[in-house]
């Protein structure tokens, strides 16, 4: 009887236990996920942006910060401290330098490489602490999603925009 008990009891925490493991894990990888989503939407709605201002300057268009501000508030939801830290870093530079294409002020190509640039940098560093939270034996990129051309590359195919 003695031994049928043992036995009971044994399984039960044995159940107990591993459902509690369980439970854990699964959590850990739903925060993981939701984590890459919310990382995932910064570096899209960032680069949405940046081509964004780039159009408002250029053509006038309005820019729609909506989803820029929906990803921002997802990513202060599930990210670490250091993630959001990157992420507002995009943000401060958005605000730096936003104004100025979105009511046609810029008055040069090279501001608008200053703050392309500034963009970029900000984008990849964002990307670098990203994939460093996601795991840790990533290694940091040296270069952002976008790779632009040089100019000289662009000669003899009809010139496209290299400062997008």
């Amino acid at each position: 009887m003695i031994t049928i008990i043992g036995g009971v009891a044994t399984a039960l925490i044995g159940v107990v236990a591993g459902s509690l493991l369980t439970s854990r894990t699964e959590r850990r990888h739903w925060s993981r996920d939701k984590q890459i989503e919310a990382c995932a939407a910064v570096v899209a709605e960032s680069t949405r942006i940046q081509l964004a201002l780039r159009q408002a300057w250029r053509e006038g268009e309005t820019v729609d910060w909506i989803p820029w501000n929906v990803a921002l508030g997802t990513v202060w939801m599930v990210g670490t401290p250091a993630v959001v830290g990157a992420a507002a870093a995009i943000d401060e530079v958005f605000w730096e330098y936003g104004d100025q294409f979105v009511h046609r002020t810029a008055t040069s190509e090279e501001l608008w490489a200053e703050a392309r640039d500034c963009m970029e940098t900000a984008r990849l560093h964002f990307i670098n602490v990203a994939r460093l939270q996601v795991d840790p034996r990533h290694t940091r990129l040296s270069q952002g999603p976008v790779n632009r051309p040089s100019r000289s590359s662009f000669s003899g195919y009809g010139s496209p925009d290299p400062d997008i």
